[in-house]
């Protein structure tokens, strides 16, 4: 009897969902691998750019865009063109190819509302590019490791943590402004069951997020973290100052050489180094950023079934005020000053790394509409403007109710997704076994918290200390 041929098919297993984690290396390139790094970057920087001209090309003609898999094999036709574009060999064509679906994602974000227009890929001093193939990660010793990237070949790396997960699926590489290259690996990973039961206290959390305090939870828990210390605060002020005046000087001497018919200059030497020294002082505070964001989004994928977050429409809330000429905006610079402090908390990061990290513990994230949830008394139900008393403060004109404003809006979000989750609104829904009472808030004044605790009466902040 003949053995049966092995199905090329196998019926998806609804229980056996898979995730994705990041996991990032800092990186020690050679010289000669970081003008590889450049070079491929430059190659994906013009593949990206011309990808984006024939669509709106197309746009402006009234004809229909040219899809990935067009786009795709003109630019094979053109990487292989020995006399039009030979530098465009250099470059691997799986990291080209996914630079063309880079932007396609991006055209299909605008279209669905989720971003802004895609704009041109300028060259600057900060490199990046993906690889979706062929990557490799092996461990040298218990520090250090290697990652194999396609055209650039082994590249050592800090092995500070394992890798996790069954596979790695891609790794983008970034050269920061600083001079630093991370190495980014995505790994693929088996969705585990949930290890925190619904039963148990505090399962299920609400989070306010904001500027003055990053992170509040209905648990009574305030966490915050300042990324700049005052000196150096004080010293960008002072590099910046420097570098404009050497800006305006270069100016004065180009237009003045012009007039003579001379060469005109490009940058002074001192203007680069203050350049690289203001880039290295905002390189420090992206890094403490990340660090926060990591640390925060992993205990609350780790310690919470359901994470509930408030619906934030961040691009709108950062949006700039300057207006048009004919309709100027007003108070330009208070809005700005707003705006860097919200990008500097890195709200939409913590929602979206939790969003990452609940998949290796079996838990769910939810978020819920936001209006109305900074001035509705979680005792009574009310809702009025004049409930919030201060920015920190919050008392309930109807029922006289006190507590710490975030922390109350906490509150509201959890109450507002544990409602939401019990009616079937999300997936997240679905988990067996939910027994969660709605009508219960969870607060618990007095719970001292991981990194940073607050007690719900007195608002009392402890910030963590600078890495």
């Amino acid at each position: 009897m003949t053995e049966k041929k092995r199905r090329r098919w196998k019926k998806k297993d609804p229980n056996n969902e898979r995730g994705r984690v990041a996991i990032r290396y800092r990186g020690y390139p050679t010289s000669e691998q970081t003008g590889k790094i450049m070079r491929i970057d430059g190659s994906c920087r013009f593949v990206k750019n011309l990808a984006k001209e024939q669509r709106d090309l197309a746009h402006r003609l009234g004809v229909r865009s040219p899809s990935y898999t067009r786009q795709s094999a003109d630019m094979k036709e053109l990487r292989d063109d020995p006399e039009l574009t030979p530098w465009l060999a250099d470059a691997p064509s799986q990291i080209l190819q996914q630079a063309i679906r880079d932007t396609d994602t991006a055209y299909h974000r605008f279209v669905s509302g989720q971003s802004w227009y895609p704009t041109w890929t300028r060259k600057g001093s900060r490199a990046s590019f993906r690889d979706p193939q062929g990557v490799k990660f092996r461990r040298l010793s218990r520090r250090w490791g290697e990652v194999k990237i396609q055209g650039v070949d082994w590249i050592l790396v800090k092995a500070h943590r394992p890798l996790v997960g069954s596979r790695i699926t891609s790794a983008t590489v970034v050269i920061e402004p600083d001079g630093k290259l991370f190495i980014s690996l995505l790994c693929e990973r088996h969705k585990r069951q949930p290890t925190k039961p619904l039963a148990e206290e505090g399962t299920t959390v609400g989070i306010d997020r904001g500027i003055a305090v990053a992170i509040a939870t209905s648990d009574g828990e305030l966490i915050n973290r300042e990324n700049w210390t005052p000196k150096e605060k004080e010293r960008l002020r002072r590099l910046e100052k420097a570098r404009e005046r050497k800006k305006a000087a270069r100016k004065s001497e180009n237009t003045r050489a012009r007039a003579k018919g001379a060469p005109t200059k490009y940058k002074s030497g001192k203007q680069k180094d203050t350049e690289l020294a203001i880039a290295a002082l905002y390189g420090r505070a992206r890094r403490r950023r990340n660090d926060f964001v990591e640390q925060e989004s992993y205990g609350l994928a780790k310690n919470h079934r359901l994470s509930i977050f408030e619906d934030l429409h961040l691009p709108a809330m950062t949006r700039s005020a300057k207006g048009t000429v004919d309709n100027p905006g007003k108070r330009v610079a208070q809005k700005a000053g707003l705006n860097r402090g919200l990008l500097d908390k890195a709200l939409g990061a913590i929602l979206s790394r939790t969003e990452d990290k609940v998949v290796c513990h079996g838990h769910g994230t939810l978020c819920v509409p936001a209006p109305g949830t900074s001035i509705t008394c979680p005792e009574c139900g009310y809702t009025n403007k004049a409930n919030r008393a201060s920015r920190s403060v919050f008392i309930c004109v109807a029922c006289g109710h006190k507590a710490h404003a975030d922390i109350n809006a906490a509150i509201i979000i959890r109450e507002r997704g544990i409602k939401l989750a019990l009616a079937g609104g999300t997936p997240v829904a679905a988990l067996q076994g939910n027994n969660l009472d709605p009508d219960s808030s969870g607060a618990e004044p007095e719970h001292q918290g991981r990194r940073g605790s607050g007690n719900q009466e007195t608002g009392h902040i402890t910030v963590r200390k600078l890495a």
